[in-house]
């Protein structure tokens, strides 16, 4: 009997990682593209934000991103530009989108779409946070999994070069959303 409870506990932690990675179904559209050459692809991992975040610095904006940096477990970039093909990418990527995301922001002009999905952790924090960008001439993914709030991501969204992203920080903005954190109106 005392060997089977820390058997147990074992088997539950391994079992509740595999239930985290297996949560994020965009992972398989990006899976599909990232041995495109027509697609541009930037993957951080976890130590490259561990690392990050231990670099110091006096300057309070700076330390804002390393503070993020700390809570973050993964940027997942995927890009295609000068292509016809946005929209169609736009609407494939979206049927990737799991069960359990909430929807935060969508824009849409004659030109492009633009799509901000979440999956909350326990704490009521964003585990996952996917932007989709379709437009007539160029399509982006975007996936962060980590531990953060969206006050903290959209203080740091408008100084990031990454098109679309800039909206994020608006989402710091507007009234009240789902939860009682700030969202869209």
């Amino acid at each position: 009997m005392k060997r089977i409870i820390p058997l147990v506990a074992l088997l539950c932690i391994l079992c509740s990682s595999q239930l985290a990675q297996a949560q994020t179904t965009i992972e398989k559209f990006f899976q599909k593209y990232q041995n495109d050459q027509s697609f541009t692809v930037i993957n951080i991992t976890p130590k490259m934000f561990s690392m990050f975040s231990k670099v110091s610095s006096d300057d309070p904006d700076a330390k804002k991103v390393m503070n993020l940096a700390s809570k973050l477990k993964g940027l997942r970039i995927l890009i295609k530009e000068d292509t016809k093909e946005g929209q169609k990418l736009y609407r494939e990527a979206a049927q990737f989108l799991g069960t359990g995301m909430e929807e935060l922001m969508s824009l849409r002009d004659k030109d492009s779409d633009l799509k901000f999905m979440v999956r909350e952790n326990a704490k009521g924090n964003i585990a996952e946070l996917v932007m989709l960008v379709g437009s007539s001439n160029e399509f982006l993914a975007l996936l962060v999994l980590g531990d953060f709030s969206i006050s903290e991501i959209s203080e740091i969204a408008g100084n990031m070069n990454i098109d679309g992203f800039d909206n994020l920080g608006k989402l710091g903005e507007d009234t009240k959303g789902p939860k009682g954190r700030k969202g869209p109106k």
